[in-house]
């Protein structure tokens, strides 16, 4: 048999600038994590429950349409022209700017296939690419798999979710000479949403320095206490540089159909579709038609959803706050909380902030989390919930992070 070598692409993914801190890489951390005992009746917060909040009946009508109709299991690479131009208007109305279905808007395999494209378009081999303090875990992962190097700016987020940036911190990143910004908004991991004074800061420094940006809205439609949420890629001077990428796999539970869509510049969105045809051809071409009626007439459906996720909301972060020692801010959108151990029982009498350790020792007694430190170096002391789940569940996922972290 011949001997395999992982390529340096697959090796950089790894980020082994994380030993230092944690003893090893962030994909070892993962798979030993993954290792790590469980129980017969593991409860998992590191994704939604889809069998909790089901997709709109729209979403299996319309797939199952696609596969007796049988006319696009081939579709152009970018997608379905009949269903971008269904979508378009409605993805004009939620971003708040105009679509041209045919040169700005694509069809991603998952939110997840549209973030790849998107850097693999914009992103060089040497670049420098901004991203907040805590951010989705696979930004930087793909990023230095490309062969681009991550810079951090500090974000600070209050006790209701509202995420504010430093000016001086933009600046020590142009320093850097970052030349790409990216970020989730509402932010994945902490559900915090950014201030209008701070989005429209990054958009100024953005333009300002002539850089790009991807931003990734998948939470965008689930806002809570009436927070004004800023579109980025609306501000002035910010359309023809922004990647806004949009999809139902969260707030409408549509995981499993493995379709998003991204709205970009037309060169840009060119640059997409070539990198999705060296990759997957295009998205799944049955999937791709349950957006024909995503967000169409919907709202009365996406208020209860929002009451229902925010009652949640409001039940966990009391149950957190609860726990002696355990911090955590109220999200302002999407499904996550992240806590902070650092002041906990658990914490001094480990010595220790460690969230991988946590992590081993939550999924011991039952419950699986998301460590902080797959959000960066930031997140150290941290782990996020997704909090899109059973009541009765989370309830008791709650009893059982109480017991790890008071250590009873």
């Amino acid at each position: 048999m011949a001997t395999y070598r992982r390529t340096p692409a697959l090796v950089a993914a790894e980020l082994d600038a994380y030993t230092p801190s944690y003893g090893s890489s962030v994909r070892a951390l993962d798979q030993s994590l993954g290792a790590a005992p469980g129980t017969n009746d593991l409860i998992d917060l590191t994704h939604g429950d889809t069998r909790a909040f089901l997709p709109p009946a729209s979403a299996s009508v319309d797939f199952n349409a696609a596969i007796m109709e049988n006319k696009e299991a081939y579709s152009p690479y970018r997608g379905s022209a009949n269903v971008r131009r269904l979508l378009a208007p409605r993805a004009a109305a939620l971003l708040g700017r105009t679509i041209d279905p045919a040169s700005e808007l694509i069809l991603t395999p998952g939110t997840q296939g549209g973030l790849f494209c998107a850097l693999s378009a914009m992103v060089p081999p040497g670049d420098v690419i901004a991203f907040p303090s805590k951010e989705y875990f696979m930004d930087e992962r793909i990023s230095a798999f490309l062969g681009a190097a991550a810079h951090r700016i500090p974000m600070h987020q209050d006790p209701f979710g509202i995420i504010t940036i430093d000016q001086a911190d933009l600046e020590l990143a142009s320093q850097r000479h970052a030349r790409v910004l990216v970020l989730s908004h509402p932010n994945n991991p902490t559900g915090g949403v950014y201030s209008r004074e701070s989005a429209e800061l990054l958009a100024r420094w953005v333009v300002e320095h002539d850089m790009l940006a991807i931003v990734d809205q998948l939470y965008c439609r689930l806002v809570f206490d009436n927070n004004e949420y800023v579109h980025l890629g609306t501000l002035p001077g910010m359309a023809e540089r922004t990647v806004t990428l949009i999809g139902p796999s969260k707030t409408e539970s549509m995981s499993g159909y493995r379709v998003g869509a991204a709205v970009g510049p037309s060169e840009i969105v060119d640059a997409m579709e070539q990198v999705i045809s060296l990759a997957s051809l295009r998205a799944a071409g049955y999937a791709q038609h349950t957006l024909r009626h995503w967000m169409d007439g919907d709202e009365v459906w996406l208020a209860e959803r929002t009451i229902a996720h925010q009652e949640i909301r409001d039940f966990l972060v009391d149950r957190l706050r609860a726990i002696p020692g355990l911090t955590v801010s109220a999200p302002a959108g999407s499904s996550y909380v992240f806590p902070d151990i650092s002041d906990t029982v658990w914490a001094s009498q480990s010595g220790s902030d460690d969230d991988h350790v946590l992590a081993v020792a939550l999924k011991a007694n039952g419950v699986l989390i998301s460590p902080g430190y797959q959000f960066g170096f930031d997140g150290r002391g941290h782990f996020r919930i997704n909090f899109s789940q059973d009541h009765g569940r989370l309830a008791l996922a709650c009893d059982r992070i109480a017991q790890v972290l008071t250590r009873k």
